[in-house]
């Protein structure tokens, strides 16, 4: 019993993205979702979000109830919060954001800018310390290391390493794979 997923637009063209795949995720477990660009890795993360694009047809999620999930995305460019304002959109605490930021080299000056004003880079740590700084049993990382250098993505390893949070993660890099010994699913586009 695996499942598929299928995503549909305004004009329910649906559309099957992979072979049917079946896991389980156990706590303290790390997966790593590896695939073709298209083949529905961001999909499936969608669709265990419950996002309202994507229908799954055939096969179920299932997911453990008052399931608390932390999910970094992709970029997005259009944020116009400074990271005070950030901080509250999210419930997060402002100087522990600053905190991880600042051990993730993020130099203080650019702390009072506009997160749409940041590089590549810095906007990537602002997602990651959200998701870091957030309460969850279950992190859906969509290519964390992204516009990092190889400092912060050896940072990034060993805290998971040393934490070992249950994530499902999109990511094709595999030293990062092999280092956190990740359990690999691969996506087979149709």
């Amino acid at each position: 019993g695996g499942f598929q997923i299928f995503s549909y637009s305004a004009h329910y063209k649906v559309l099957t993205l992979f072979k049917p795949i079946s896991f389980n995720l156990k706590q303290g477990q790390q997966v790593v979702l590896k695939g073709d660009n298209g083949s529905g890795k961001s999909s499936l993360i969608r669709a265990i979000l419950k996002q309202d694009d994507i229908k799954i047809i055939e096969g179920n999620i299932s997911l453990a109830s008052n399931l608390k999930i932390s999910y970094l995305q992709q970029l997005e460019d259009n944020n116009t919060d400074n990271l005070k304002q950030f901080a509250e959109h999210h419930h997060l605490e402002y100087n522990e954001l600053l905190n991880i930021l600042h051990k993730l080299g993020v130099e203080r000056n650019t702390f009072t800018n506009r997160i749409c004003d940041l590089s590549a880079g810095q906007k990537k740590k602002v997602f990651l310390a959200k998701s870091l700084l957030e309460p969850a049993n279950l992190y859906l990382w969509d290519e964390p290391l992204n516009y990092l250098d190889t400092f912060n993505q050896d940072q990034i390893i060993e805290l998971i390493k040393t934490y070992r949070p249950t994530m499902l993660i999109i990511e094709h890099d595999s030293r990062f794979i092999d280092e956190i010994d990740a359990e690999v699913i691969e996506l087979q586009k149709l």
